[in-house]
């Protein structure tokens, strides 16, 4: 299961995939986003990927998935695992948002950093998966200042920390 490729749905992704289950139920087509989130969550297993969602997501989904759609809701959790924030989450948002990154964007990014699963096995994921267009387009002009900047951070810290290493920032259709 380690090496399994491990990727964090940012919220538009999962916002996507209870729309397009919910188009499928009425019977109408599939806008391609919808199509591709349905996708990826489907086929991850067969993928050897193994998803994530923010624990915000989680919450939202507890309180919210199961009163519009429980049925969908179970089906979706069952798919996916909780990351929480590890140590060092909050220095790494930090910082990220002195680059200029949003609140939530460097929240995204630190999580895919710092984040670990509820038993603490791992430290972040390989790939954060977003519909964001200027979380993509920043990443992509900054990714190797960005890395820098991590290296000159963990370079101070003890392992498991000290081997954190960046996530990518892709769209589902570059993974499905």
């Amino acid at each position: 299961m380690s090496g399994q490729t491990r990727l964090l749905l940012d919220k538009n992704v999962v916002r996507r995939y209870f729309e397009g289950v919910s188009t499928l139920a009425y019977g109408r087509a599939l806008a391609e986003e919808e199509r591709e989130a349905i996708l990826l969550v489907h086929l991850a297993h067969r993928k050897e990927q193994r998803l994530f969602i923010p624990i915000e997501a989680f919450n939202l989904l507890q309180v919210h998935g199961r009163q519009v759609a429980p049925a969908e809701t179970l089906v979706f959790l069952k798919c996916v695992e909780v990351l929480y924030h590890g140590r060092y989450f909050k220095r790494w948002a930090r910082r990220l948002r002195m680059r200029t990154f949003s609140r939530e964007d460097a929240k995204v990014l630190a999580l895919g950093t710092f984040g670990t699963n509820e038993a603490g096995e791992i430290l972040g994921v390989h790939i954060i998966v977003t519909y964001d267009r200027p979380l993509l387009t920043k990443w992509e002009l900054e990714r190797e200042e960005i890395a820098e900047h991590l290296l000159a951070m963990t370079g101070n810290l003890r392992s498991p920390f000290a081997q954190a290493r960046l996530p990518d920032v892709r769209r589902p259709e570059d993974i499905c």
